[in-house]
């Protein structure tokens, strides 16, 4: 089991310098966890449960989110470059206008999820079902490769693959 600690909590720890958070479990101060445009460069946040944070414009550069639950996180327009969040779950997260910049999005769940407008590396192994990819800036045939399962999921340039679709996109 984790430990537990509050988003407050967290920034004022993080200013004074510490950066390993594996496993912590950020739980809502006011009813929400509230992380919306703090700096976080270089954290790690490995296994954490930050389901249905506030991430929003957050600086995540560097960051090693690998395995935390993000699902219903907002982490709209959030910085997350160079980062990992192999094996995240980011369903029904709004990633949207975020910068994932030769960020590792191995392995992902984003079932649901919104990718609209953001910069995405491309994903391998990812679930894909009923996610959104509008007006994102990946090559839509990136999204069809590397073993990614495909359904009902709105590619940038606004189709819809109904799918499923496995791998290097053929359906199977």
């Amino acid at each position: 089991m984790g430990w537990e600690m509050t988003a407050e909590e967290l920034v004022i720890r993080y200013d004074y310098g510490q950066r390993n958070f594996a496993g912590v479990e950020v739980i809502p101060d006011h009813g929400f966890i509230d992380l919306e445009g703090f700096n976080l460069q270089g954290i790690n946040l490995r296994g954490s449960n930050l389901k249905s944070a506030r991430l929003t414009g957050a600086d995540l550069t560097d960051a090693d989110l690998t395995g935390a639950i993000l699902t219903s996180a907002d982490l709209e327009r959030a910085i997350i470059i160079n980062a990992s969040l192999h094996s995240a779950n980011l369903r029904w997260a709004n990633v949207s206008k975020a910068n994932l910049t030769r960020t590792c999005l191995h392995h992902i769940n984003a079932a649901d999820a919104s990718f609209c407008e953001a910069r995405v590396s491309y994903l391998e192994r990812a679930i894909l079902a009923n996610a959104n990819f509008r007006g994102a800036a990946i090559d839509n045939s990136g999204l069809c490769r590397f073993g990614n399962l495909i359904w009902n999921t709105t590619m940038s340039d606004g189709t819809i693959v109904i799918g499923p679709q496995y791998g290097d996109g053929e359906g199977r």
